[in-house]
């Protein structure tokens, strides 16, 4: 695995000026429902499954978020410490289109560790609800560049935890995207935008230092660039998942006859009753029938090149990618 290059620099190659990423420690400590029962998140995975913890109306995260040294790359020696920014918490709900800040300190801040407190409301949340901790200029900077030059522009930032609201479905389609940093030991090489995880069920996992992507995928907007670039990275990550979905299906049907999982079966199950195995079989075809075509293609390395191909233009119509990457660039074009 490469080295974490990211870490060492003081500029962002996705942003024109100084900004600390990775500067931010974002924790929860604990949470509780309507002024009652307590929990304790896991750090490993950073995601809490509210849906574990039965009916409620109210939740109650607290933490905290500190402040690393590395903060000093992002203002001028004349500007501190303490530096002119508000540390924040982004709340963002994509289902609901709900999308707030809760402010962790007022101007001026120094290194070090805040406490936050966070209340959400269960009847505004469905889904997944993020929260990343941002670092934002207060002042305009008289240097300007290589610094942030305006007031409002975030300077610094750090992971992401994620509250999840619902119990997650078998739908077939909800395999999902998570956030990781790839730049951690085990993990995908830190140069990659996403890559396909099936240990246990399978997702995309998309490189959280990658932030303007995680910006946009997090976006609950409905119009403009970022829902419809979001709409259109959706779309091209879905290309890559469904083929390896498909590939890793057939795969084990090959071996041992049927699907093995919950989610392998969810695949044949949305082969057979979608556009996806009109597109690829030409016609349609019943569950038996998928898994039996499936097998029999995979298995005979004759019929593997000619799936590979019908499998790569199936899932792209499948997606509609053609017809996002035609709206993003008529919406966006000059």
């Amino acid at each position: 695995m490469p080295a974490n290059t990211r870490s060492s620099k003081s500029r962002d190659e996705s942003m024109p000026y100084h900004y600390a990423d990775g500067c931010l420690q974002f924790g929860i400590n604990g949470f509780s429902f309507d002024g009652g029962d307590a929990g304790s998140p896991d750090y490993d995975d950073r995601t809490i499954p509210l849906y574990d913890y039965g009916d409620w109306s109210e939740v109650t995260l607290e933490g905290d978020v500190t402040i690393g040294n590395s903060v000093e790359r992002v203002f001028p020696d004349d500007e501190g410490p303490p530096f002119p920014a508000e540390l924040i918490v982004i709340v963002d709900a994509e289902e609901t289109q709900l999308r707030f800040e809760k402010n962790v300190a007022d101007p001026p801040v120094s290194e070090g560790s805040y406490d936050v407190e966070l209340t959400l409301d269960r009847s505004l949340l469905r889904g997944d609800v993020v929260m990343t901790p941002r670092l934002v200029r207060t002042e305009p900077c008289r240097k300007g560049l290589p610094y942030a030059p305006n007031d409002g522009m975030r300077v610094a930032g750090g992971e992401s935890w994620t509250v999840v609201v619902d119990h997650p479905t078998k739908d077939s389609d909800g395999f999902p995207f998570v956030y990781r940093d790839f730049s951690q030991d085990g993990m995908p090489s830190e140069d990659l935008v996403h890559s396909f995880s099936k240990t246990p069920n399978p997702k995309m996992m998309i490189n959280d230092q990658n932030e303007n992507v995680v910006d946009v995928l997090q976006s609950g907007n409905t119009y403009g660039f970022r829902p419809n670039m979001k709409r259109l990275l959706k779309a091209d990550f879905g290309v890559s998942l469904w083929i390896q979905l498909v590939v890793l299906t057939g795969t084990t049907i090959a071996e041992a006859g049927e699907p093995e999982f919950d989610w392998q079966e969810g695949v044949v199950e949305e082969i057979s009753e979608s556009e996806l195995g009109t597109h690829l079989f030409d016609e349609n075809a019943d569950y038996e029938a998928v898994v039996s075509e499936l097998g029999d293609r995979i298995s005979d390395p004759s019929k593997l090149r000619e799936l590979i191909t019908d499998l790569c233009e199936a899932v792209q119509l499948y997606q509609g990618y053609a017809e996002d990457l035609d709206y993003f660039i008529q919406e966006h074009s000059p």
